[in-house]
């Protein structure tokens, strides 16, 4: 009986040790368990990292024009736009240091500045203006930000009004 218990004992302690650990294994990860020698499906990534270009961009709203209170342009826009000539922006970079740069479809830089995440939002501060983009998801190859533009301006007489979001789809260069 004694040596079937120590069978069973040395059985189980090899079994237990034989066991993985589970985890995220994918070093560009945020949370990169270098310790897991099983991938576990658990890994979440940021937008540092590599650069992300933009493949489309959808702006979908509204913009009216008024001259005197009278409606002289009112329009509802859908478009999508994939050529790269056209998509601003095309690549950007963010660093960890909190710096990002953009560039254009030639790899010429356009501009840089300083960005933030809280939760879901991402704050670019450009060098005129601030953009505050919802993420709407990130992966490790993919992002999807939008970006909510709502004007409203008065120049003699002439009322703009412009109520537009803007949805950018970016796959990640490494």
């Amino acid at each position: 009986m004694k040596k079937l218990l120590y069978i069973f004992f040395a059985v189980s302690i090899i079994f237990s040790a034989c066991k993985k650990e589970e985890g995220c294994t994918d070093s560009l990860a945020t949370n990169f368990n270098i310790d897991a020698e099983e991938d576990d499906g658990s890994c979440v990534f940021g937008i540092t990292g590599g650069s992300w270009i933009t493949q489309s961009l959808e702006a979908t709203g509204t913009m009216t024009v008024s001259f005197g209170g009278f409606p002289i342009l009112d329009s509802t826009l859908n478009i999508v736009e994939t050529n790269p000539d056209s998509l601003d922006p095309y690549k950007l970079t963010f660093t960890d240091d909190g710096l990002y740069t953009e560039h254009d479809n030639l790899d010429n830089t356009v501009e840089g500045g300083s960005w933030s995440v809280s939760g879901d939002q991402l704050t670019i501060n450009t060098p005129d203006t601030t953009l505050l983009l919802v993420i709407e998801s990130v992966d490790r190859d993919n992002a999807v930000l939008n970006l909510h533009i709502v004007e409203s301006s008065n120049d003699n007489g002439v009322t703009i009004d412009i109520d537009i979001t803007q949805t950018i789809n970016s796959i990640r260069e490494w």
